[in-house]
């Protein structure tokens, strides 16, 4: 879809939404804004990375980007949480993206030559980044970080596409991967272990580490491969650990109660987050097949709450991609429609005490859905905020998780408050 050079006459603007809602803070809803239209970077911008110094989108390694460009793999904002902001840049993108630029030498958001906001800086490198696993290869090509935690991704394939049309419609994941010719499915576990020795030497950097990885559906039984990959590792990691848990997460494909109760009970894991991506049965059928088809909405939201009853309340969350419940042809046909319908099933997974949190869905090049517009930001603002609303009643509490400052769901900054 080509830039609609209207749109901004067509949807509410940034500062419409912030008076609308005007009990959320302003630059929340600005955050919320860059997520859904993206960011540029201007050449003083640029100029302010010091590569000594700063992670920039090229030391990360992700496998949900389709390009390395030399730009801030995220931003510190003024209330101390934070920003991904590594965002493949797309010029045909249906929306203009808002601007970081340099005025006064301070670092701000812009839009339309307008200075929104000021950004406190990017984030900078741990000191692992630095240093080589005993391969010569850099550390963080096995595991990377955000500046409060280490990322670990396990699996760089997932094999919902092995089967045409069963892959996840906005995931560019695997089609990246495949593009960039990728073969090695996973890495050797003992460079992870140099990396992880090496990460945990820098005192008082991280609170914690995530796992997550591509579905792998082989085995004795649908998921037992996938599952034996992150017990191996969640090993390895629970070497460094003297107590029974250690702040963990695994954001994987919803086990059943068979192998939730191996995690439980072979590793020191402490959170569990089997992500269920789209919040209504038939969007979900449409939007992720090959999940509905080998598990099942029903099912998926059943094994979360079986979670609840094995890993304990306040160590189970799930993720949604927000807004893709509106993708066309099959989507909601209007935002009031798939927000009633969306907000009665997250009351139901929240009330069983799970947290629920939510990426902006931004249609990603290679992913089925690209191209696509997202809905607008009055829509994702009115959905934080119910979303909100429904964690202060139930009180899920997912303390051991810290994402209130995960920099990606930052409709979960809002729990700072809380």
């Amino acid at each position: 879809m080509a830039r609609d050079l209207e749109w901004r006459k067509k949807e509410p603007s940034l500062k419409e939404v912030q008076a609308k809602y005007s009990d959320l803070p302003k630059s929340w809803i600005l955050k919320a804004d860059i997520q859904r239209r993206g960011l540029n970077y201007t050449k003083a911008a640029i100029e302010k990375i010091d590569p000594n110094i700063h992670v920039v989108n090229s030391d990360a390694g992700s496998g949900f980007r389709n390009n390395l460009d030399y730009v801030p793999e995220g931003l510190i904002w003024k209330d101390g949480s934070y920003l991904v902001a590594n965002f493949d840049f797309d010029e045909n993108s249906v929306r203009e993206p808002y601007t970081i630029d340099v005025v006064d030498d301070k670092i701000v958001v812009t839009d339309e030559g307008e200075v929104l906001e000021e950004v406190l800086g990017y984030w900078e490198k741990p000191d692992f980044y630095n240093k080589l696993a005993s391969n010569g290869e850099p550390l963080n090509k096995y595991i990377t970080s955000r500046p409060q935690r280490l990322d670990i991704n396990v699996n760089r394939y997932c094999h919902f596409w092995d089967k045409p049309g069963d892959g996840c419609k906005y995931c560019p994941l695997t089609p990246t991967y495949n593009s960039q010719g990728c073969k090695q499915e996973q890495y050797e576990h003992k460079y992870i272990r140099e990396a992880f020795a090496e990460a945990l030497k820098q005192k008082g950097r991280f609170t914690h580490v995530m796992l997550t990885g591509g579905s792998i559906l082989s085995g004795k039984e649908l998921l037992d491969d996938e599952l034996e990959s992150y017990i191996a590792i969640l090993k390895i990691l629970g070497e460094f650990f003297t107590t029974d848990r250690f702040p963990s997460q695994l954001i994987a494909t919803a086990f059943n109660e068979r192998q939730l109760e191996r995690l439980r009970n072979e590793t020191k894991l402490m959170t569990y987050t089997p992500d269920i991506e789209v919040l209504n049965a038939e969007k979900f059928d449409w939007i992720c097949h090959g999940k509905s088809r080998e598990i099942g909405y029903e099912e998926w939201k059943r094994r979360i709450y079986k979670a609840v009853d094995i890993f304990g309340k306040g160590n189970v969350s799930s993720g949604m991609v927000l807004g893709v419940e509106l993708a066309t042809p099959n989507g909601f046909k209007s935002e009031d429609e798939a927000f009633d319908a969306i907000i009665t099933e997250a009351e139901e997974i929240i009330s069983h005490g799970v947290a629920l949190a939510a990426n902006i869905w931004r249609p990603a090049p290679k992913s089925v859905l690209q191209g696509q517009k997202s809905p607008s930001l009055d829509y994702f603002v009115k959905v934080y905020r119910e979303f909100d609303r429904l964690q202060r009643k139930y009180c899920p509490n997912p303390y051991t998780d810290d994402f209130r400052r995960c920099g990606a769901h930052i409709g979960l900054d809002l729990m700072r408050t809380y």
